[in-house]
């Protein structure tokens, strides 16, 4: 009997823009650093609820898109097979290559536009991807599921909808879920996708 892997690829927006414009406001209550500490708690939390759960972490900025978790550059920090024994030690893992690799991405951000969107739609499209090879990777007889979490703090951009529709339009074909986490901001192109979907 083959167990059913549950997959969630959690997007991130990680405007620079966005965030230095709540440093120089001094009515924010969560910064920067938090806003990742709680992402990866919640993505712990995810992995350490079942060993069937797999993960995938993609961020996002105004300009550029990165996997942060896996590592495609560095698989043997991926544990294969999870166990009730090693169930610490991946979370650990997780901790370590997101820490890396959002170093990575922000010290090689491109200088900054004017552009205060993000480019959510370049990483919905991305996950979609993504969730289509692993469909098509999957043994006979596996029983996949996969979910998308969009976890957006900028606003929408309307130059981004036609693109971002037709992904969501997507993700329905291939029964892909997707939910969403809006902080700070209003997004109908987020509201719209969950409820379609």
């Amino acid at each position: 009997m083959s167990s059913s892997i549950k997959h969630l690829v959690v997007i991130i927006d990680l405007n620079p823009i966005y965030w230095s414009d709540k440093v120089s406001s001094s009515t924010t209550t969560l910064n920067f650093k938090q806003y990742l500490n709680i992402i990866i708690q919640f993505c712990n939390a995810y992995i350490a609820f079942d060993i069937n759960h797999r993960l995938t972490i993609i961020g996002c900025s105004n300009n550029e898109t990165c996997f942060l978790y896996p590592d495609p550059t560095n698989e043997s920090l991926i544990i294969p097979t999870v166990t009730k024994t090693n169930m610490f030690e991946q979370l650990f893992v997780v901790d370590r290559v997101v820490e890396n690799n959002l170093k990575e991405f922000i010290e090689n951000l491109s200088p900054m536009t004017t552009s205060s969107g993000s480019m959510i739609t370049m990483a919905l499209t991305q996950a979609l991807c993504y969730i289509n090879r692993l469909i098509h990777d999957a043994l006979a007889g596996e029983k996949n599921s996969f979910r998308i979490l969009i976890i957006q703090t900028t606003n929408d951009t309307s130059k981004q909808y036609m693109n971002f529709m037709n992904a969501v339009f997507t993700s329905e074909k291939i029964n892909v879920p997707i939910d969403g986490c809006i902080l700070n901001n209003d997004s109908s192109l987020l509201q719209q996708a969950c409820k379609f979907n």
